[in-house]
């Protein structure tokens, strides 16, 4: 059989055409524009074949030999059998089965592996790590958003006390909880913070009504303390960013990257389920130390009429309807 195709000289790009016969005896005839040749057949380099990749016949002096079908000169050399890797590249059900099973265990991984590693890395990570980058968000909040609070000596210290208290009657958590102060004009709120601070705004204070309303928010943001829901927010960010990095080859440094999802999870809030799980457990909470959850309702109803005057804080916008929690909490 002859197969006809086009070699390389030596040591050239030129491109001539050509054509190798495979003769008696172990012998292969290679004829180009300007010359033939024979050799043995043992003398050849024969690539592997690789998917639709041309095959090459490589001879002793550099020559390189492609077939416009490389099919032909697999059949010519039958007896080279093709490798797994070259059979599985041209096998289309094979392929597709292969993208469809990568496309499910990405959907599995980032639906149950990446929750199941970020529980599972914050449990074992040091607690300083989350007391360095809740240091780390505190300063860039104070830097860019955050301003000194107009609240008096005597308020902070009296709320700061009653905080002080109903702690003590609670079961001890991870990190120390301490409450700061600060003034924000995007409304009443607060925020906890991954080293234990509860930074408590101007705005709430005013709006609570009662010490036991104030309280039900603080006990909210101990529950995403209790939790440690923004170390768990972090460190999923995290390592979707170290994936990117990988994928890309761009990388930067862990606390940076850490502080500066932070400071974006402290100012936009946590995730649905992540604030539902909070309100059960300041619920919880209200209940054994007050005895009702009606301060924490009343709270809710407060917020809810600041959105029907036009006045609702833009960081509530993720969070669950404010209807739909007060309506949990009168189960």
């Amino acid at each position: 059989m002859i197969v006809s195709g086009f070699c390389h000289p030596p040591r050239s790009s030129e491109k001539r055409n050509a054509s190798v016969e495979l003769l008696s005896q172990g012998l292969l005839r290679l004829v180009t524009e300007l010359e033939q040749q024979e050799l043995l057949v043992v003398e050849l380099e024969i690539s592997e074949p690789l998917g639709d990749l041309p095959i090459k016949l490589i001879f002793p002096d550099g020559t390189q030999f492609i077939p416009h079908d490389s099919r032909l000169l697999e059949n010519v050399f039958h007896t080279r059998q093709p490798s797994r890797l070259h059979r599985v590249e041209r096998n289309l059900s094979l392929i597709a089965g292969s993208l469809v099973a990568m496309v499910m265990l990405f959907v599995l991984f980032f639906t149950h592996g990446m929750p199941w590693l970020t529980g599972t890395l914050v449990k074992v990570m040091p607690t300083q790590v989350s007391v360095v980058v809740g240091e780390h968000v505190l300063a860039m909040l104070d830097e860019h958003l955050l301003e000194s609070s107009d609240l008096t000596l005597e308020q902070q210290t009296s709320i700061n006390q009653r905080f002080v208290e109903m702690t003590a009657k609670l079961s001890p958590i991870s990190v120390q909880s301490k409450l700061l102060f600060r003034n924000w004009d995007a409304g009443p709120n607060a925020m906890a913070l991954s080293d234990g601070s509860i930074i408590v705004f101007d705005a709430l204070v005013d709006l609570a009504e009662t010490p036991e309303q104030l309280d039900s928010i603080l006990l909210h943001e101990l529950g995403h303390i209790q939790h440690q829901h923004m170390m768990k927010s972090l460190v999923r960010t995290t390592l979707l960013s170290a994936s990117v990095a990988v994928l890309t080859g761009e990388s930067t440094g862990l606390i940076d990257t850490l502080s500066g999802a932070g400071v974006f999870l402290a100012s936009q809030g946590y995730s649905r389920s992540d604030e539902q799980e909070a309100d059960a457990y300041a619920a919880v909470q209200m209940k054994r130390l007050y005895g009702t959850v009606q301060p924490m309702q009343q709270m809710f109803e407060s917020l809810k009429s600041l959105g029907a005057k036009g006045e609702f804080p833009e960081w509530l916008n993720t969070h669950p309807a404010l209807e739909s929690r007060i309506e949990s909490l009168a189960k």
